[in-house]
């Protein structure tokens, strides 16, 4: 279902992402960790094109682009292809969570106003907000305006969801009801990229994680590979520290 080949991206002449390569199947979900700086993030903005990377080929369904060569209406069809929920919520202020989830759809897809309500109504209950569609996102909290978000992420019902990071900005007490919707979104089938320094939750929902370390893939498999018989040094050193009680070969 995605492909990516090749994929390099650099900043002032600093290697984001070194030549990856890599399949994602259907209703698969991948989470990807690693320490910080080490291309997670620029990874998801680069399959929805935020990002312009200098080399390399991805394809989700039956579109494919050469991200060398790409022109400005290969990039705005391409976009539709996914729906990002980022570490801040994004949000219009002026607009209510009802008007906030529909405006992809009216925008973007051209829906009326009341085949847009329907869906919108629909993700917001989905999501657990059904008693706060009318609230402002200053009348939010900063879960439920995450909520919100992914909520606007379903409604456009895209082949994949990329989530950057959606629990950093929350307290610690509003994580769970974040993390709740991405599940429920993730047993609904969606095929789902997630970037989250919640290691429990990725060993919880994953089906298969990456490890990203300089801008590279140094180990791939199943959760319960990953987390407890990793193969690279690297990963070793990086779960020990949110794994204290592992075998002794985790210690640093």
């Amino acid at each position: 279902m995605i492909s990516v080949r090749n994929l390099t991206l650099y900043f002032n002449q600093h290697c984001i992402l070194n030549n990856l390569s890599f399949d994602i199947q259907k209703n698969e979900i991948i989470a990807i960790i690693g320490a910080s700086g080490a291309g997670k993030s620029s990874l998801l903005r680069c399959l929805n094109l935020l990002e312009k990377p200098q080399q390399g080929r991805i394809r989700i369904g039956n579109q494919e682009i050469d991200l060398a060569h790409v022109k400005r209406n290969e990039i705005v069809q391409f976009r539709q292809q996914s729906a990002m929920v980022f570490q801040q919520f994004n949000l219009f202020q002026q607009k209510n969570a009802l008007e906030n989830v529909m405006e992809g759809l009216v925008v973007v897809k051209k829906y009326s106003p009341q085949q847009a309500k329907a869906i919108a109504l629909e993700k917001l209950v989905e999501v657990g907000l059904s008693g706060r569609v009318y609230h402002y996102p200053k009348q939010l909290s900063g879960g439920q305006q995450q909520r919100v978000a992914i909520a606007r992420a379903l409604a456009m019902n895209p082949k994949v969801l990329l989530f950057d990071e959606p629990t950093s900005a929350l307290d610690p007490e509003l994580v769970g009801e974040v993390l709740m919707s991405i599940q429920q979104a993730a047993k609904a089938g969606n095929t789902m990229i997630l970037v989250s320094h919640e290691m429990q939750f990725v060993y919880e929902i994953a089906t298969r994680v990456l490890f990203l370390d300089q801008g590279q893939i140094i180990e791939d498999g199943t959760p319960e590979q990953v987390f407890h018989c990793p193969v690279h040094p690297r990963t070793k050193v990086f779960l020990s520290r949110y794994f204290a009680t592992l075998s002794s070969d985790y210690q640093i």
